[in-house]
C-alpha cells in the first residue's frame, strides 16, 4: 500500500508541473485539466489515508487489553 501512495504523490507532482507548464504555454484547457486531475489524485490519497487510519483504530479497539 505504501508503494501506491508514493506513486500517487509522484503522479501529483508530475501533473502539477505539466499543468502549470501548459498554462504558461497558452494551452489553458489541457493545463486546467491536469491541475484538476492532480487535486483528484490528492483526494484519492486522502481517502486512502483515512481508510487506513480507521482500520488501524478498529484493530486497536479489538486488541484492547487494558482491563487485564
Amino acid at each position: 500500500m505504501e508503494v501506491v501512495r508514493v506513486f500517487l504523490v509522484a503522479l501529483i507532482s508530475i501533473l502539477q508541473f505539466l499543468g502549470i507548464a501548459l498554462l504558461v504555454l497558452q494551452s489553458w484547457i489541457m493545463g486546467l485539466i491536469l491541475i484538476v486531475a492532480s487535486y483528484v489524485t490528492l483526494g484519492v490519497i486522502m481517502f486512502l489515508l483515512i481508510k487506513d487510519r480507521l482500520r488501524e483504530k478498529k484493530e486497536d479497539e479489538e486488541n484492547d487489553y487494558r482491563e487485564y
